[in-house]
């Protein structure tokens, strides 16, 4: 019987110890000691995983935990501080995911998102105000950025979105409208035409392109210029057939830059031009012939091309001597030497790959001849 009473004292203790702590939660809980009582109940559960009361007693708990967080965020957004309000939401969001992971699935107050909302609205028209403020002091930047940050909080504010893109388009405008003033038709083009292609009733910035774009444009010949020494010294013979064989590259790439603002005259006629002046050749290069050439063709400019070095088979180079001459005056408006070395082809046909990407690298000098600055 004493052997009895001794075996049976641990269970006694235990039973005792687990009333005395649920006591201790419940009274926690009773006088508003949220977070001691539902500890006490989660400590009592984790130890007892079958004790249903203390199971209830940490959903009763944890649901009054995040009624609380709840109130708290409320009140701030109430208050219109939506930094604060998203904070405590965000910290009362992470403790239901917790919860819920432990099986308590407690219940979300949805009035706090309607909080939410309306704290977001207020704070996109502070925003949508403050914007239009930049935007009249021409800080277009700062008024795209707080328009954009208010049209996110509130997409229903759509003069938030507008006045984005307005902060976009009048600055450009505004580029445009000086660069024609200087006289800068290229730049005043493209700046008036990415505000068209955004919007095409933006002010006159489609008049103003078509205008701009008039007095930008330039007709273009291309016209090869042959190197004698560069036949008898290295090619032996075959004269006009490299010259033949890059104008036509470098015409094709020109066209290839689909630039509205180059407009490339009569192809078949300068390769008229080359067989006279093949049949003329004296190895002496002279502007006057040139410039006369873009005259015949109604050219504004001629661009030319002269191999100064050809090596397809050992060295594996081109060196041409590009030009840009103004047709009027015969004046050099633009002069590069361009390069291509083997280091820069792939296996197999050097030739072609040579012409070729000497033609491009042409075509893509070019592309950036403003006849307004050089």
């Amino acid at each position: 019987m004493r052997w009895s009473l001794l075996l049976l004292l641990p269970l006694l203790l235990a039973c005792g110890s687990k009333r005395r702590q649920m006591e201790l939660a419940l009274r926690y809980e009773q006088e508003g000691m949220v977070q001691e009582a539902f500890s006490g109940y989660a400590s009592l559960y984790e130890r007892k995983p079958k004790e249903i009361e203390a199971h209830l007693g940490m959903k009763r708990t944890a649901q009054l935990l995040l009624d609380r967080k709840l109130s708290e965020a409320s009140g701030q957004y109430l208050r219109n501080e939506l930094q604060n309000g998203d904070r405590l939401r965000a910290q009362a969001v992470l403790f239901k995911q917790d919860m819920d992971r432990h099986g308590l699935e407690l219940l979300w107050d949805g009035t706090l998102d309607d909080f939410r909302r309306e704290a977001q609205h207020h704070e996109a028209r502070k925003m949508f105000e403050e914007a239009k403020d930049a935007f009249r002091d021409q800080r277009y930047t700062t008024a795209q950025d707080l328009a954009d940050a208010a049209f996110e909080l509130d997409p229903q504010l759509k003069e938030a979105g507008h006045l984005s893109q307005l902060s976009q388009l009048e600055p450009r405008y505004q580029q445009g409208v000086r660069a024609a003033e200087l006289g800068l038709w290229r730049e005043a083009y493209r700046s008036f035409r990415w505000v068209a292609d955004r919007d095409i009733g933006y002010k006159d910035a489609w008049q103003r392109m078509e205008g701009s774009m008039a007095k930008a444009s330039y007709t273009l010949a291309y016209v090869p210029l042959f190197n004698e020494l560069l036949y008898t010294a290295q090619l032996n013979g075959g004269a006009g057939q490299l010259e033949y064989q890059l104008s036509a590259n470098v015409k094709q790439e020109v066209m290839d830059l689909k630039d509205p603002l180059i407009m490339l005259l009569d192809r078949d006629h300068t390769d008229e031009l080359l067989a006279e002046q093949q049949r003329s050749m004296s190895g002496v290069y002279d502007d006057r012939y040139v410039a006369e050439a873009g005259k015949l063709l109604g050219a504004r400019f001629v661009l030319t091309g002269r191999i100064l070095r050809f090596d397809d088979v050992l060295s594996k180079q081109i060196e041409v001597q590009m030009q840009v001459i103004d047709a009027e005056n015969g004046r050099i408006r633009l002069a590069e030497v361009i390069r291509v070395n083997k280091q820069e082809i792939a296996r197999g046909a050097p030739r072609a790959q040579l012409l070729e990407r000497a033609a491009k690298r042409m075509a893509q000098r070019l592309a950036d001849f403003d006849p307004d600055r050089s």
